[in-house]
């Protein structure tokens, strides 16, 4: 049975942040590698930093060697840098590798020829070779929408505005996990490591619509606020997305509504029929506990 204690994060952002804390408070080791490591402040006691250069393959072997997991949560600008870090890792002795892998689709056979998945099939199909080579395992998660920016981020809703764009009828379901949630079931699948070796693991903490979102910030809205509700033709929208990105792949303007309309348009399998969550001991969100999250975020707005 493999044991890892020692674990390398790549990347603190939103999901970065959550994760070390997870990682922290289930009795991993954790060294986080930045490019600026003067500029990371507030890390758990006990900690480690380390700068690194990622364009630098002995930079990365270097702040690599002697971990047993490499974590990667950073964006999607670093996405095209990790086939580098892969090899680094293999170099160095890692032992699994995490990939920034954080979303719904790239994982559902029908939506691999997207544009915006190309980078992310490219890294899993590396992993999967050096997995079948012996050299380094994978474990890849599925984790839908995070559910901070369903509650923070005018992806679904824009609490400034008070406004949505619903997708035909607001019934297409997705799934959602919190950063925090992702966090806890990153240290579940370490300490589970037999069973989640070079494994895509699906996880959510709930399964949403558009529907329920906008009917909860009706519901916990202060008082007076009037909500404007805009239809829009799912199919049309995403087609149309589709060709917008054409005019420049890189432009995130134009990949944020092909992303919208391929998550939330119904054309994928954004809400995932079974989970691992038992697997990596991350109990599902419930009705009470959803609701008591959007009371708490509209008591802030």
């Amino acid at each position: 049975m493999a044991s890892f204690k020692r674990v390398a994060l790549l990347g603190k952002g939103l999901l970065g942040t959550a994760v070390l804390e997870e990682l922290v408070n289930a009795g991993f080791d954790v060294t986080v590698l930045s490019r600026n490591a003067s500029a990371v402040k507030d890390l758990p006691s006990g900690t480690k930093i380390i700068q690194v250069d990622y364009s630098s393959q002995d930079s990365l072997v270097e702040a690599l060697r002697g971990q047993d997991v490499a974590v990667a949560t950073f964006g999607s600008a670093a996405i095209v840098q990790q086939q580098g870090i892969i090899e680094a890792s293999i170099k160095a002795g890692v032992k699994r590798y995490i990939p920034a892998d954080w979303g719904s689709l790239t994982t559902d056979p029908k939506a691999r020829s997207l544009p915006i998945n190309y980078p992310l099939i490219q890294v899993q199909t590396l992993l999967k070779e050096k997995a079948d080579a012996g050299t380094l395992e994978y474990t890849i998660f599925s984790v839908g929408a995070f559910l901070d920016y369903v509650l923070d981020f005018p992806f679904i809703l824009d609490l400034k505005t008070s406004s949505i764009q619903v997708y035909d009828n607001g019934e297409h379901p997705f799934s959602s996990t919190s950063v925090h949630s992702i966090g806890q079931a990153i240290a579940g699948a370490l300490k589970a490591s037999d069973k989640t070796k070079n494994r895509n693991l699906f996880i959510h903490d709930v399964v949403l619509t558009q529907a329920k979102v906008f009917a909860l910030a009706k519901k916990y809205s202060p008082p007076g606020v009037q909500w404007t509700e805009t239809r829009l033709d799912a199919k049309q929208e995403f087609e149309q997305a589709l060709k917008n990105l054409e005019k420049d792949p890189t432009d995130f303007n134009l990949i944020f509504p092909l992303l919208k309309a391929s998550l939330l348009g119904g054309q994928f399998r954004a809400a995932y029929p079974q989970v691992d969550n038992e697997l990596v001991g991350l109990p599902l969100l419930t009705d009470e506990e959803l609701e008591k999250k959007f009371a708490a975020k509209f008591q802030q707005v």
